[in-house]
C-alpha cells in the first residue's frame, strides 16, 4: 500500500512540475558542434629551397582548440620524414584561430586532428613566385 502511494505521489508530482518547466528538456541531448576555421588563410609556408627539391610529405597533428578557439597545445601524431616539414606545420597550427567547438550554447574546449600536407604538384607557381 505504502509502494502504491509513493508512486501516486511521485506521478502527481512528475505531472505538476512539467506544467512549470519543460521536463522532457531536461532528457534530450544537447546539439553538439564542432569547431571551424575563422579563416581560409593557412599559415604554412612551403619552404623554397624543399620545394626546389621536390620534397613532399604530410604531417598530422594533435592540437588543442581552447574555448576560446585558439590552438594551445600541438602535438606531432605522425612525421612527414622531414623536420623541417614537422617545424613548420607545428608552428602554422599554433597560430590557427577557430569559431569553438560547442554543447548546446556553451564553447568547450577539444582536441582534433590536423592534417598538414606540402605538396609540389598542386602548386602553379614556387612559394617565391607568390
Amino acid at each position: 500500500m505504502t509502494a502504491g502511494l509513493i508512486v501516486a505521489t511521485a506521478a502527481v508530482a512528475y505531472a505538476a512540475a512539467s506544467d512549470l518547466i519543460d521536463v522532457d528538456a531536461l532528457f534530450r541531448k544537447p546539439v553538439q558542434r564542432l569547431p571551424a576555421l575563422r579563416s581560409q588563410e593557412m599559415p604554412f609556408r612551403y619552404p623554397v629551397r624543399l620545394w626546389r627539391e621536390g620534397v613532399e610529405g604530410e604531417v598530422l597533428l594533435r592540437i588543442h582548440i581552447s574555448v576560446d578557439g585558439t590552438v594551445d597545445s600541438v602535438e606531432l601524431s605522425r612525421s612527414s620524414g622531414h623536420a623541417a616539414l614537422d617545424s613548420i606545420a607545428m608552428a602554422g597550427a599554433e597560430r590557427l584561430r577557430y569559431h569553438p567547438a560547442t554543447v548546446g550554447t556553451q564553447p568547450v574546449a577539444v582536441w582534433a586532428a590536423l592534417p598538414v600536407r606540402f605538396q609540389r604538384t598542386s602548386m602553379t607557381s614556387s612559394p617565391e613566385e607568390r
